[in-house]
């Protein structure tokens, strides 16, 4: 029998208890080609590689290996390169198969790399069995779909175009494909599949191309799935579908992976991406995610707001006014909710962008707005040459790393890249970079809390816009006038220009914490951290020199810099002779009213205490950031009002 292995490569998480997903998509290639019956006859399957394994010691692993498919992805291309190099040096007669959504839809790649053989396209199922039958029996490769190789003249084909339509897939799950990895010293995280496809038309994204109905998985198997994850104890699940709670039967699944976790604790969290026009179906399942701490946070996306980019790119959005509902009905039972832009879309201008960034938090978004750079991929719209030769689209390669990753903890020394969208006809580069810096000091700023509540105030008691705001922070910040905002500033700029030019990643270490990677974002907030005494006295200044008449100004900043939370202390108490933890609380609520001079007392319990500044980073800024967790008056911390 021939020997076939399956890669599909993720990055290991964490040193005592080390994590990382299930190799799910090469899982569901293997299940549904082990059904045929030919293909069982003349094959054995390998055990998946499922992460970066140093390549020598992998290759001498390798039994006489007559095929090796690779499932590609951004975090992992380059990786594969390397791989296929080195087994076609080891083994010049084994054939190397790339699939998976970094690999484009046409044949081009056989051009660029000599040692590749076969591509698959779109979906791995179908063309993977065809493949493998074809070279079993000698049928035609030409009539296999959705591939790419080379015939006998050298010549690179790519055959027809074939939509996937079935639902019968077999579970890998099921299948015991995973029963030889469970047994390794790792804690897996698993990707779990209700339905295939997507009824939305996204130019930015790679399902958005296929323009797919939504085909849905069988009850049986999706409940066996879930009794799977139990048993095998799979702490975090993440729900593949485009649009949970689009079915009504979503409840039904919803209610029995609640019914999982109270019987049996497991899953400890299972992540959804939730359907955009089923509100009332979202809030119900949503809250009981909550409620039974299965997920922290509830998604309220847009992408833009700018009329004309929402139409480039295919997206409709949900109304301003039910937006700023949703966020008071969450607000009102005390679950976070995040917000999601994307920056470099077409039609999009610097202006516009920030503009959706300020129409965000006026209407409710104040804690957690996280901002995408566009990446291009080879098989969405977007990545088509006529897409973006029409929309001025100009693209740069930026060395990808994962944030949050240990920058010397060394895996290996191949560098994998994104290839972010830098400039269109409505945006220059030096425009992108600007905006990308206008964006972390929002986050970094705003939803992390450091200036929220100030803000806030200026904006309701000054008339002073957010935008303007943080925009008069940021054009102060740019003179040395500031000592600290502009070494900051500087910093900052640096880094953003850097990823313009692909000279950086989108991360960064923090000056005297451990060499994790942070965003952008949370290296301002951690920076001003540091020395935030200093931060508050140079933000003060700004606004003493560019508000007249600023009242209360002394107690405000008081009060803005008690709320934030502290290294060390399990009880905090916070003083003022203004009710400010009600007044913001009603706004937060869409209910303004007017600051009372009303003696406040607030005793904060801290039963979340951290004793350093890397625990506070990692635990405050980085487990909590969609939570609000640096910020005492939220509902991770008990307050009581004395």
């Amino acid at each position: 029998m021939k020997n076939v292995y399956f890669i599909q490569a993720n990055n290991i998480y964490g040193t005592d208890k080390k994590s990382t997903y299930i190799p799910y998509a090469a899982g569901c290639i293997q299940a549904f080609c082990q059904k045929n019956t030919t293909i069982n006859n003349e094959y054995r399957f390998g055990k998946i590689v499922y992460s970066r394994e140093n390549i020598s010691s992998l290759i001498q692993r390798f039994n006489n290996p007559y095929m090796v498919l690779f499932s590609c992805s951004v975090w992992n291309m380059e990786y594969n390169k390397a791989v296929a190099i080195a087994l076609k040096k080891a083994y010049p007669e084994c054939y190397i198969t790339f699939g998976g959504h970094s690999v484009p839809p046409d044949g081009d790649y056989l051009e660029q790399y000599k040692y590749i053989d076969f591509l698959t396209h779109r979906f791995g199922e179908e063309p993977t069995e065809g493949l493998l039958e074809a070279l079993a029996t000698g049928n035609p490769l030409e009539n296999v779909p959705n591939l790419s190789f080379r015939n006998g003249k050298g010549d690179i084909i790519t055959t027809e175009y074939v939509p996937q339509t079935r639902t019968d897939y077999p579970s890998p799950y099921l299948e015991g494909v995973f029963d030889d990895i469970l047994t390794d010293d790792i804690s897996f995280s698993a990707i779990f599949e209700t339905n295939r496809g997507c009824p939305n038309s996204c130019s930015f994204c790679d399902w958005g191309s296929l323009k797919s109905r939504v085909r849905l998985f069988s009850m049986e198997r999706v409940l066996s799935e879930i009794d799977w994850f139990v048993k095998n104890q799979i702490e975090f699940i993440y729900c593949a579908d485009g649009n949970f709670c689009l079915f009504e039967r979503d409840k039904k699944i919803a209610d029995y992976i609640i019914e999982c976790k109270q019987k049996y604790n497991y899953p400890y969290i299972f992540r959804v991406c939730f359907t955009k026009n089923k509100f009332d179906s979202v809030f119900e399942i949503g809250t009981k995610f909550f409620k039974h701490g299965l997920d922290k946070a509830q998604t309220l996306s847009f992408q833009s707001f700018n009329p004309e980019t929402l139409a480039n790119v295919g997206r409709k959005n949900i109304s301003i006014e039910l937006f700023r509902n949703l966020m008071k009905r969450y607000n009102e039972i005390n679950i976070s909710t995040f917000s999601e832009l994307i920056l470099g879309l077409p039609g999009e201008t610097y202006e516009s962008f920030c503009e959706g960034i300020g129409t965000l938090i006026r209407n409710g978004q104040h804690f957690a707005i996280n901002i995408y750079p566009c990446e291009l991929l080879p098989n969405a719209e977007m990545g088509q040459k006529e897409y973006k030769d029409k929309f001025k689209i100009k693209s740069t390669k930026v060395p990808f790393k994962l944030i949050h990753s240990n920058v010397s903890e060394k895996k290996d020394d191949i560098t994998e890249y994104s290839e972010f969208v830098t400039s269109t006809f409505s945006m220059s580069e030096k425009e992108w970079a600007k905006a990308l810096l206008f964006s972390a000091y929002i986050q970094g700023l705003h939803n992390l809390g450091l200036l929220r509540a100030i803000a806030i105030y200026c904006y309701y008691e000054y008339e002073i816009d957010y935008i303007d705001f943080y925009k008069l922070i940021i054009r102060e910040s740019e003179s040395d006038k500031y000592q600290l905002l502009h070494k900051l500033y500087s910093k900052i700029e640096s880094l953003c220009n850097g990823v313009l030019d692909g000279k950086n990643e989108l991360v960064a270490t923090c000056d005297g914490l451990s060499d994790v990677l942070w965003g952008f974002d949370e290296l301002i907030f951690l920076e001003c951290y540091k020395n935030l005494a200093v931060f508050f006295d140079e933000i003060k200044d700004i606004i003493t020199h560019n508000i007249e008449r600023f009242e209360k100004i002394d107690s405000l900043f008081e009060y803005q810099q008690n709320i934030i939370k502290r290294i060390g202390s399990s009880e905090v108490i916070i003083e003022s002779e203004y009710d400010f933890y009600s007044y913001f609380n009603r706004i937060y609520l869409n209910e303004y009213k007017e600051l009372e001079e009303k003696r406040s007392i607030l005793k904060i319990t801290d039963k979340q205490k951290v004793s350093n500044i890397n625990d506070f980073a990692r635990e405050v800024v980085w487990y909590g950031r969609n939570k609000r967790a640096t910020d005492y008056t939220s509902n991770n911390y008990m307050v009581e009002i004395i």
